[in-house]
């Protein structure tokens, strides 16, 4: 089982680089990281590196695109018009295990941020007619508009504050608003922010 052994060995030295490189980012931006600092915080040689990427941009880009798969595939796996609440859990659940990576999109990558709005928005629109079928298309598409940058922006809260809620709960609260619509009687009903 040689090929097992070494593709193990492989992704684990591609995900050791690919946390010393988020690990970086905590301090210094995409522009600032060198190879050579990304190899001395994974400890590991300038050849292991380029045998994996290319450079620091396209590791970063490989981690954004492998968390964008991971994303679709939770939408495309729940195409019933009643499963928000199972998408946005799947969705936040990999928010939470890909935190670091996810922190970066939504902070300083906007091009991909907004490209990913728009695929999610295609892939959810494609099996949501049902949801939307009471409204006009242009209607749907504010709603739509609407919802996923309100979503972008509960996710960098969550972020923010130390992803203390469950992916479980957080798609509860987001469920909640959408199909049952329970919206604040004043802006003095939101808890003081800590």
């Amino acid at each position: 089982m040689v090929g097992t052994k070494n593709n193990r060995r492989s992704q684990m030295t591609k995900r050791l680089i690919q946390d010393s490189l988020i690990e970086l980012l905590h301090t210094q931006t995409i522009n600032e990281i060198t190879v050579t600092a990304v190899c001395k915080a994974a400890d590991i040689n300038r050849g292991t590196f380029y045998a994996h990427y290319e450079d620091v941009k396209d590791c970063m880009h490989t981690m954004e695109q492998d968390a964008t798969k991971e994303l679709l595939a939770v939408i495309n796996e729940h195409t019933h018009p009643n499963s928000l609440r199972a998408i946005l859990t799947g969705i936040f659940e990999i928010v939470k295990k890909r935190h670091a990576v996810t922190s970066f999109i939504l902070t300083t990558d906007q091009d991909f941020l907004m490209h990913f709005i728009a695929t999610t928005k295609r892939e959810i629109l494609e099996h949501n007619q049902a949801r939307i079928g009471n409204v006009s298309v242009r209607e749907g598409q504010y709603m739509f508009e609407y919802y996923l940058n309100g979503i972008v922006g509960v996710v960098r809260y969550w972020l923010k504050t130390g992803l203390q809620e469950s992916p479980e709960e957080l798609a509860t609260f987001i469920n909640d608003w959408w199909y049952r619509g329970k919206p604040l009687k004043d802006i003095s009903d939101l808890p003081p922010e800590t």
